[in-house]
């Protein structure tokens, strides 16, 4: 294991909603189909504003960017692309995610990522609403309040 890089980032955690019940009556290619489309409408629009990918953990992302700024910007930017997907589909076929944002120092250690700000973003994406991005005051009190609607 190699020696630990301490960095302030924002972290952002996605996650289906449901997940669990929506796969419970899919077939394993339905659910991978589901899989594949979250991970092509969602990634890139991460990807575009400065995301890194860290891991996936199961039906969630765990990213990271180096301004709270873009990643909030990203996170509004997936919701108002999925309102768009979902507008004409059954609640069974839609994609509605939750986004969590948080800003803080945090270990980098083997293409990994550990530490308070990891598991605060955890926590907060827990209670965070679908279509919505919710984020801490640490990002808020960073991020560009010009630019973020």
């Amino acid at each position: 294991m190699s020696e630990p890089v301490t960095r302030h980032l924002t972290v952002l955690l996605t996650d289906i909603k449901g997940f669990t019940d929506k796969t419970s009556h899919k077939s394993r290619a339905e659910i991978m189909r589901m899989l594949d489309e979250h991970r092509e409408v969602v990634l890139p629009i991460l990807e575009v504003r400065g995301g890194r990918l860290v891991k996936t953990i199961g039906d969630a992302f765990l990213m990271t960017f180096e301004s709270p700024t873009n990643a909030v910007l990203a996170g509004v930017a997936v919701q108002d692309a999925l309102a768009e997907r979902n507008r004409d589909r059954t609640a069974d076929d839609r994609l509605e995610i939750r986004i969590a944002i948080n800003a803080g120092e945090v270990n980098l250690i083997d293409n990994d990522i550990f530490g308070e700000a990891v598991n605060i973003t955890a926590r907060i994406e827990g209670i965070a609403e679908t279509g919505q991005v919710y984020f801490t005051e640490a990002v808020y009190l960073a991020m560009n309040k010009a630019e973020v609607p």
